[in-house]
């Protein structure tokens, strides 16, 4: 199947189609179950694999942060350009902070989040954490936004840069410039959305991108997107949580200066 072929646009926008293609990026999506699921699966929420040699994430106030998502890329299809394909990529918040651990100086600054990769899989489940109850122990969560363990799969596909990223404004300027019914502009809108759960691709935002402005313009990779999607994700009112990096650390597989931010409406 050729790229053009899995780009589906509306027929007024055909006239655009070689503009748009041309942004094609190669995203993974991710749909959820509602189930329990092993420490070594694909997951949002529930227990992390984490090796018992090792010191679990916390916060500044010495508080555990809570696992988000975790991605085995042994179960992702090899799909996307200088990603890992094995190990366990890990996505932990901080549950007490009304804000989820994001810090709105610097997204990169992990006190209030922690993104850490397992290279090694150590597959002895007596050398693993089992016994989660401590991150329940100190307090009742003030926020978190996925409310159920969900296991999940993945299915390669192809899309166009999203209208919400920074770099659209230039790319589409002639398009939207020519475009002047408020119904067919909505149309692209909604057509170049970026929303749901992914890995690579285009983001999704509720507000503004973050790249727009700061030092981090260079963090293009999409590493992770999670979507207020279903009745038990929510990111603040109908949000969405996205984490990005520089190609040249995802190569490295260096995660420590991931770029975090999450918003809503």
């Amino acid at each position: 199947m050729s790229e053009k072929s899995v780009l589906m646009l509306p027929e007024a926008f055909e006239v655009y189609r070689k503009t748009i293609e041309e942004t094609l990026q190669p995203v993974i999506n991710i749909e959820t179950t509602m189930r329990k699921t092993s420490l070594f699966e694909s997951k949002f929420a529930g227990s992390p694999y984490f090796p018992l040699s090792m010191e679990y994430p916390k916060n500044s106030d010495g508080q555990p942060l809570k696992l988000l998502a975790q991605i085995n890329f042994e179960e992702v299809p090899n799909h996307l350009s200088k990603f890992p394909e094995e190990g366990i990529l890990q996505f932990f918040i901080d549950s007490f902070d009304d804000v989820l651990g994001m810090d709105f100086g610097n997204g990169q600054n992990q006190k209030g989040f922690r993104v850490i990769y397992h290279e090694r899989i150590v597959n002895d489940a007596s050398q693993l954490i089992q016994d989660f109850s401590f991150l329940e122990a100190k307090k009742d969560d003030m926020y978190f936004p996925v409310e159920k363990e969900m296991a999940l799969t993945f299915e390669v596909a192809y899309e166009p840069l999203s209208i919400d990223d920074f770099r659209s404004d230039d790319h589409y300027a002639s398009i939207l410039g020519n475009i002047e019914d408020d119904a067919l502009e909505d149309a692209f809108y909604e057509t170049l959305t970026g929303d749901g759960h992914k890995i690579g691709g285009y983001p999704f935002f509720t507000q503004d991108d973050p790249r727009a402005y700061g030092d981090y313009q260079q963090s293009t990779v999409l590493l992770l997107q999670i979507d207020s999607v279903g009745d038990h994700i929510m990111w603040g009112d109908c949000g969405v949580g996205n984490f990005f990096i520089t190609e040249e650390e995802l190569q490295k597989k260096d995660f420590s200066k991931v770029l975090y931010n999450w918003d809503c409406h």
